[in-house]
């Protein structure tokens, strides 16, 4: 009996195991579970609808499912209908034993579908909000592929959903600005233990008419989020509009170019996540690749061109290289290859980080100068084209609040320029600094030398400091300041030599002052021109509003050689004083016992005064002057002359105007041949006797005069006079009464 039970136990074990085999490899077709399926799927979305002709039942054993295959499917979705090439739906056996619901996935695959059809079938598990966009997205193509659609135990659609398949010839419109052409890909959906990959291989297809071949794109589905990772290979040349769209993209600022054109080859990995309304979370990117061409022109630089005068506004890259990272905390560009901004082509290597927490950018990098001309005017020193040099940068500012120039190297022969931690506020001006070492030459002769240190006190010292760029900005007034109202500090100078630019070198130069809030309070400067001759400039505060400039010179040329119109400047000595306020100036200047030789403007006033020996000598030898005195106020830079008054052996000028530096002069007075003004004066009842005597004469006394016109360029106009103006007298009576009690001393 025991041995029949077992013999039938194996029979029927053989059956079902044979029926198992038949059914799982061959199925069988029946109408049983038709209604069922048709109404299984209408309880998950009641706007789905199955059509189909008959179904095949197979065994899937592994995974204890009954796999039904749909002959010829249909799904019919809000009356949209759909043709698929394969329908199959998975029934869990163990729910025909329980509650739990039937269908446990459903696998649809279609060939060739219109890739709109898509959102017919992304409705059944996308949220409604995220499917317009999918249907506004995709503008053409064609679509194949295999959906995968699980389903839990209540019957709702699971997360692990995928699809595998081909999009073909498909334009995407991510926006306006966004577009895909002629894209061609794969996708192949697989899954790990805890995951749901998609991989996309672009095969063809254009972003921005970038080519895309062989670019890829990952999406890992885990835990409600979706992280993306992004190769795009993108070649093809490209103008303003498509930078200004990346840059919008990337979010990056290109505010002051003004137009950009090249050709490029990049590869750009874009990573990020997506939450669970489809929010874009941990944004990062890189970019690497190469810009064979290109070309920037930028918007007009003033200040650049200030220190590369022959800069243009435009700049061509070659074989360039550049690095772009984008993370959570700071955004890298790394940039190097040749660049020229005149006529050939110099080395350049770059890097830009910007910090998103501190909003600070740090530049620093080196490039090759050897093909600019650079000006440095504040050192009087030029480097031409062709001249051997490179810098090395590093730069740390926040846009409007400050720049911190942590170190700056120029070298060209034994030229350096050496700047460390240098800070300036917004406006430029000297907030801090460690220690600046200047060593440069002017027409191969050393002209600076010297280091300047910042510790409790500011030292500077060295063998030759160049001072013909501050006696250019002696006498005018700078709304830009040298230093921020942070700045405070004792001051030291010492130098062997000091050189002025008229070979009146000064020697043991030395100076103390005291810097407070951002300006002089205190100074006390002197120097030797020889052992005889000297220089003093001192500057003390009178109260919290004035301050007062006073300069003596045995040498007046130094001073007078930077004002355009005058030149050929000899001998003289100067006084002057200047009482300074945040309104203006207003100075008094004194040059005694000088010679000039080369005034253009004074030429032509002296010629058509037909005056024309004066006038040759002018040429010649020069005209000789024993004062020249003048009154004058400046706010910003006019300065106006009140009063000026020069007398000589020769000529005798009277004058008032103004003038606006580096603009404008406007002048006006009376010229006065020095024995007619003589002859004038001796008329005078009594003050004449003393004065000069009886003397007598005929003819023209003088000229009226007005000069105008740029420095270069004084136009000038006279009419003759017979008699002189009160003032005018009053002036020289005045003049020549102080210069006898002078000589009677």
């Amino acid at each position: 009996m025991a041995k029949f039970f077992y013999k039938f136990f194996i029979f029927i074990f053989i059956i079902i195991f044979s029926f198992g085999g038949y059914l799982s490899y061959f199925g069988i077709e029946t109408d049983k579970f038709d209604d069922l399926i048709k109404t299984k799927a209408n309880e998950v979305n009641k706007d789905i609808k199955l059509e189909f002709k008959e179904t095949k039942i197979h065994l899937s054993p592994t995974e204890l499912n009954l796999k039904i295959k749909l002959k010829n499917p249909q799904i019919i979705i809000r009356n949209n209908i759909i043709n698929l090439s394969k329908l199959n739906l998975f029934l869990s056996i163990k729910s025909f034993f329980s509650s739990d619901f039937l269908l446990k996935r459903a696998e649809v695959a279609f060939i060739k579908n219109d890739i709109k059809d898509l959102t017919k079938i992304t409705n059944i598990f996308v949220p409604r909000i995220i499917n317009k966009k999918i249907k506004k997205i995709f503008a053409k193509g064609e679509i194949e592929g295999e959906f995968i659609i699980p389903f839990d135990v209540e019957g709702n659609i699971g997360n692990d959903y995928g699809f595998s398949g081909r999009v073909i010839n498909a334009s995407i419109n991510i926006s306006k600005e966004f577009y895909i052409k002629n894209l061609t890909t794969e996708i192949n959906h697989t899954r790990d233990k805890t995951a749901n990959l998609f991989d996309i291989n672009v095969k063809n297809g254009s972003f921005l008419d970038f080519k895309l071949d062989g670019s890829k794109i990952t999406l890992k589905r885990e835990n409600k989020k979706i992280d993306v990772k992004s190769l795009l290979k993108t070649d093809g040349e490209f103008d303003f509009s498509k930078v200004k769209t990346i840059a919008t993209l990337l979010n990056l600022k290109i505010n002051n170019i003004q137009d950009i054109s090249g050709k490029t080859n990049l590869k750009t990995n874009i990573n990020f996540t997506l939450d669970k309304k489809y929010r874009i979370q941990n944004l990062d990117y890189f970019i690497e690749g190469e810009i064979p061409k290109s070309e920037i022109i930028f918007e007009e630089k003033k200040i650049i061109k200030k220190y590369l005068p022959n800069y243009k506004d435009t700049i061509t890259l070659k074989d360039s290289k550049i690095n772009l990272v984008k993370t959570n905390s700071s955004n890298t560009i790394e940039f190097n290859g040749f660049m020229k901004t005149n006529n050939e082509f110099d080395s350049f290597s770059i890097k830009q980080i910007y910090d998103f927490n501190k909003k600070s950018f740090n530049i620093l990098g080196n490039a090759d100068l050897t093909n600019s001309q650079l000006n440095i005017s504040r050192l009087n020193y030029i480097k031409d084209e062709a001249e051997q040099s490179k810098i090395n940068f590093n730069f740390i500012f926040i846009p409007k609040k400050y720049i911190n120039i942590a170190e700056f190297i120029f070298q060209s022969g034994e030229t350096i320029i050496n700047i460390k931690n240098l800070k300036l506020n917004k406006n430029f001006e000297t907030e801090d600094f460690d220690e600046l070492k200047i060593k440069t030459f002017n027409k191969a002769s050393k002209n600076n030398d010297f280091i300047v240190k910042k510790s409790n006190k500011v030292e500077i010292y060295g063998n030759i400091f160049d001072a013909e760029p501050l006696l250019k900005s002696l006498f005018k007034k700078d709304d830009k300041k040298t230093f921020s109202k942070k700045f405070s500090s004792e001051i030291k100078i010492n130098f062997d030599k000091t050189i002025t630019g008229t070979n009146d070198d000064v020697t043991n130069f030395g100076m103390i002052a005291s810097i407070n809030k951002g300006s002089f309070d205190k100074l006390s400067l002197k120097g030797n021109f020889t052992e005889n001759e000297i220089i003093e400039m001192s500057i003390y505060q009178i109260d919290n509003n004035k301050k007062t400039l006073q300069v003596i010179s045995d040498r007046a040329r130094p001073f007078i050689k930077n004002f355009d119109f005058v030149k050929g400047f000899e001998d003289g000595k100067l006084e002057y004083e200047s009482t300074i306020s945040k309104e203006g100036s207003s100075s008094n200047l004194l040059i005694t016992d000088f010679k000039v030789s080369k005034v253009p403007a004074l030429a032509q006033l002296l010629t058509l005064a037909s005056l024309q020996g004066i006038a040759d000598t002018l040429s010649g030898e020069g005209i000789r002057f024993e004062s020249f005195e003048m009154k004058s106020n400046a706010k910003g830079n006019i300065m106006n002359i009140e009063d000026a008054l020069a007398i000589g052996p020769a000529v005798s000028i009277l004058l008032e105007g103004y003038v606006d530096k580096g603009k404008t002069v406007s002048l006006r007075g009376t010229l006065v041949p020095a024995t007619k003004l003589n002859e004038i004066i001796a008329s005078i009842p009594i003050v004449g006797d003393i004065l000069v005597g009886k003397k007598t004469g005929e003819g023209v006394v003088g000229v009226s005069f007005k000069m105008k016109g740029p420095p270069k360029d004084i136009k000038t106009t006279v009419n003759p006079i017979k008699t002189l103006t009160p003032r005018f007298i009053v002036r020289a009576v005045e003049k020549m009464k102080k210069k006898n009690q002078e000589e009677s001393k």
